[in-house]
């Protein structure tokens, strides 16, 4: 992109020489060094939290094509997407395994209350989500080193400015990866 243009941008992903952002509820892509972006999806329901794959072959991201928040992949240069989740819940992807093998996302499935989120794994060719032994949180980070952090009710609501009561984000750090937290 050149610099000057004027638009929403959101939730930008970087991978290699590649940015993928979100704008006009769709997914485009740009090159770091700048350029044109070109457009990587033309969906009717709205896409958003995008994560490039760490070799940056793949593009993860949440799309609402159906109603509810699923979890799709795609190539990172375009094509068809494949929607890997059918929950029927509210999902988010909050990235890539390390080895890159896996879409790690949260969601609120079978859950009793809707803010209560759990994290998952699931392979970007499809299969059932496995989830992960790190009970609930909205987000988790993996550290090349084999650290972990999670985010426990992280998401923010603006209303809850300075709440100090029990549902409170919280941040967990595992700085070697092998405690159960």
């Amino acid at each position: 992109m050149t610099s000057g243009q004027i638009g929403y941008y959101r939730q930008p992903t970087i991978s290699g020489d590649t940015v993928v952002f979100v704008c006009e509820d769709d997914l485009w892509s740009v090159p770091v060094s700048g350029g044109r972006a070109t457009r990587l999806t033309a969906n009717l329901g709205e896409v958003s939290r995008p994560f490039l794959s760490p070799d940056g072959s793949q593009l993860a991201f949440i799309g609402e094509e159906e109603g509810d928040e699923e979890v799709y992949c795609m190539p990172a240069e375009g094509g068809v997407a494949k929607r890997l989740t059918f929950l029927g819940a509210g999902t988010m992807v909050a990235g890539w395994s390390r080895d890159g093998k896996s879409i790690v996302f949260a969601s609120n499935a079978a859950q009793p209350f809707y803010r209560i989120y759990m994290p998952y794994t699931i392979d970007p060719e499809g299969g059932q989500p496995a989830p992960l032994p790190y009970g609930t949180a909205h987000s988790v980070s993996f550290g090349a080193q084999g650290g972990v952090v999670l985010g426990r009710n992280t998401l923010d609501i603006a209303r809850w400015k300075r709440y100090r009561g029990g549902t409170a984000g919280v941040i967990w750090i595992d700085p070697t990866g092998k405690r159960q937290v």
